[in-house]
């Protein structure tokens, strides 16, 4: 797979480089820019998994913290070898009704990342009650977030499922 991926890159590099070179020796502008447009398409591509934002050419990608989260919700946690003995630790996390609604909010299985909006409505707190709890969960790295199209998303972190995974269904 590396093998493929070098050549890849080889080829990205050439027409971004060379075969744009040879189109600005030969007075073809349009062709030169397509090239360049070409190969960096490529290179970026073949970079995808460390890309967290790319816009150019008419094309944007933003990737890693939106797949992030999904990825979080999606994997299995990690089965430690200490569970049912005695080295365990225990966190506690005080939340009051309000708190709760915003949290099963954020635990709806339709969504990972959710607009402040929706989540005021699903919750029927006002924004700014909302927000209150969002930034809690932020500051005890329960909750995370990621700008999105209309604005800020949020989303329960790895650590805020695994505490909260129980109050889903109550």
């Amino acid at each position: 797979m590396k093998a493929i991926e070098k050549k890849l890159s080889l080829v990205a590099y050439a027409v971004l480089f060379g075969i744009s070179i040879i189109f600005g020796f030969l007075s073809m502008p349009t062709e030169m820019g397509l090239s360049i447009v070409a190969g960096s398409l490529g290179l970026a591509f073949l970079n995808i998994d460390k890309i967290k934002r790319f816009k150019g050419a008419g094309f944007e990608a933003e990737m890693q913290e939106k797949i992030e989260a999904i990825i979080e919700k999606e994997t299995e946690p990690e089965q430690n070898e200490n569970n049912g003995s005695c080295g365990f630790s225990v966190e506690a996390y005080g939340t009051d009704d309000k708190s709760l609604k915003v949290i099963k909010a954020l635990l709806n299985q339709k969504y990972t990342w959710r607009y402040l909006g929706g989540i005021s409505k699903e919750s029927g707190l006002s924004k700014d009650g909302s927000l209150k709890t969002l930034n809690w969960l932020l500051d005890n790295k329960l909750g995370s977030f990621t700008e999105g199209e209309h604005g800020r998303l949020w989303s329960l972190s790895a650590k805020g499922r695994n505490v909260f995974k129980n109050i889903e269904n109550t």
